[in-house]
């Protein structure tokens, strides 16, 4: 990856706070694999499935920090994390746990758990390594969520891409992950000429759709920032009626 988000900034200076944004989470990714334990030590039988107990309330605090969230509001929040009462590997599934007493619409309590997590998400691949791993059912095979973004290289050959965890693999050329159809008629691509190196694949049979990359434009990117980059191509599927199922690097699935 050879572009940074400020670079990107004074390319796309629309995408300013998008961006201000995701510059808080990278502080917030990076600090707190400084907070958790390393490696396999990470996972444990008790703290399998979300944050260790006893690290919950330290990665809590930076987080309410980093975005500068209410911390009293969210409390609740971290008593069901030392609780061990998440389990963040419902996310990708869009199973959002029941807190009570917390001041979000279950959207927006999803949106802020996905920022939360995604720490834990991105360290699964060192744990477990499945990248290039088929994607069976258009799910990523590591923590099963759907896809928003793809790639494609030459062969022609496409590769999925996890917004979770960051795993990437293969999937059939032509067809939608999201419903499997096959059916050309029911595909269609939304290009802009202001987008370079992005399109857009909708379906028509499960209304959903997912951004595609080209390979040279990821490796000078990485998925995060194309994702952002591309913005304004979910924002034209999304005015078309179309859904994205998976969050961008800073918690949206819904744009328009």
């Amino acid at each position: 990856m050879t572009i940074d988000i400020q670079s990107l900034i004074e390319q796309r200076p629309h995408l300013k706070d998008p961006l201000a944004l995701y510059a808080k989470w990278q502080r917030f990714h990076r600090e707190a694999r400084e907070l958790l334990p390393k490696g396999k030590s990470a996972i444990s039988a008790e703290d399998s499935q979300a944050y260790p107990r006893a690290d919950a309330r330290a990665v809590f605090r930076l987080f309410v920090s980093v975005f500068a969230l209410p911390e009293n509001d969210l409390e609740p929040l971290c008593q069901a994390l030392e609780k061990g009462a998440i389990d963040f590997m419902q996310l990708p599934q869009d199973k959002v746990p029941d807190i009570s007493d917390l001041p979000y619409t279950p959207e927006e309590l999803a949106g802020l758990l996905f920022l939360f997590s995604r720490p834990y998400f991105l360290a699964l691949p060192e744990i477990f390594p499945l990248d290039g791993s088929q994607w069976e059912n258009g799910r990523c095979p590591l923590c099963a969520a759907q896809p928003a973004m793809t790639s494609v290289m030459e062969g022609p050959k496409r590769n999925l891409h996890c917004s979770y965890c960051g795993t990437s693999g293969p999937y059939r050329f032509i067809g939608c992950p999201n419903c499997a159809s096959v059916d050309s008629a029911q595909l269609n691509t939304i290009m802009s000429e202001d987008e370079p190196g992005f399109r857009v694949v909708t379906c028509d049979a499960c209304q959903t759709y997912v951004k595609v990359i080209e390979f040279p434009l990821l490796k000078e990117m990485g998925f995060d920032l194309a994702d952002l980059a591309s913005l304004p191509l979910d924002i034209i599927a999304q005015q078309k009626g179309f859904a994205r199922m998976a969050p961008n690097p800073i918690s949206l699935k819904k744009i328009a």
